[in-house]
């Protein structure tokens, strides 16, 4: 055997295959239950009322904030309007409602009981476009601070509260976009939705991705995840529909 031929043969007989790395994630199923209309045009926000007993929702339409009953029928449209409003959450220690103004990178409170405004507060992160501004937001009870989630360019999650400012800031890189945060208080979970990669994701509260649930369609932009009665809420905003879904255990 030539030289060059044998050293060619030890070559391509030595070398190594490249080791791919197992995903540190699992894959989770949802099955939908129930999916229910709603008089809601483009509802781009969902969170629990108080004592989990109605949903707070907000429209990036019409820029109201309503709150219905568990099955998506309006109950009372809070006197506030905003301008472009994409996220809400209920501070039950305050008695608030919080959304999220995206183009302007706003939090704004509103009192839960008269819908009036209280105050607006500016979250000053770095960002390249408007329309990849605040699209979520959830309240941590746990540690009185809000999440808030950055669309996308980049794609980010904010820790934030009036009194500290900005605690942290994690861009995250998991998803094609962010439209959605919830916190889970009881299970210490951060569950984020993305419309572009048709996901809704599980994490810890390090932002690691534990598990991934994949979704048939787009537009899903508001969510609520009740482990307490195993269900997933979600909003799309294209087709105006609250859908409820139970986490299947593989």
């Amino acid at each position: 055997m030539a030289a060059g031929t044998a050293l060619l043969c030890l070559y391509s007989c030595t070398k190594e295959k490249p080791v791919v790395p197992e995903p540190s994630y699992t894959v989770g199923t949802l099955e939908l239950l129930n999916s229910y209309d709603i008089n809601i045009t483009e509802p781009s926000g969902l969170s629990y009322g108080p004592e989990n007993n109605t949903f707070l929702i907000v429209s990036d339409n019409t820029n109201n904030v309503y709150e219905t009953d568990l099955t998506g029928n309006v109950i009372r449209e809070l006197g506030f309007v905003g301008s472009d409003l994409e996220g809400v959450t209920y501070n039950p220690i305050d008695d608030i409602v919080a959304v999220t103004d995206e183009q302007e990178r706003e939090v704004i409170f509103i009192d839960y009981q008269s819908g009036v405004e209280l105050s607006r507060h500016s979250i000053n992160i770095d960002a390249s476009t408007d329309n990849k501004g605040l699209e979520g937001i959830s309240f941590n009870r746990n540690n009185s601070a809000y999440y808030i989630v950055n669309e996308g360019e980049p794609g980010e999650l904010v820790v934030w509260n009036t009194k500290f400012g900005i605690i942290s800031e994690t861009i995250m890189s998991f998803a094609d976009d962010y439209s959605s945060v919830f916190v889970d208080n009881n299970n210490s979970f951060v569950w984020f939705l993305s419309d572009e990669s048709r996901a809704l994701y599980k994490c810890d509260y390090n932002i690691d991705v534990m598990e991934v649930f994949d979704l048939d369609i787009s537009k899903y932009e508001g969510l609520v995840v009740d482990t307490e009665i195993n269900r997933v809420f979600m909003v799309n905003d294209k087709t105006a529909t609250l859908e409820i879904f139970t986490i299947v255990n593989n």
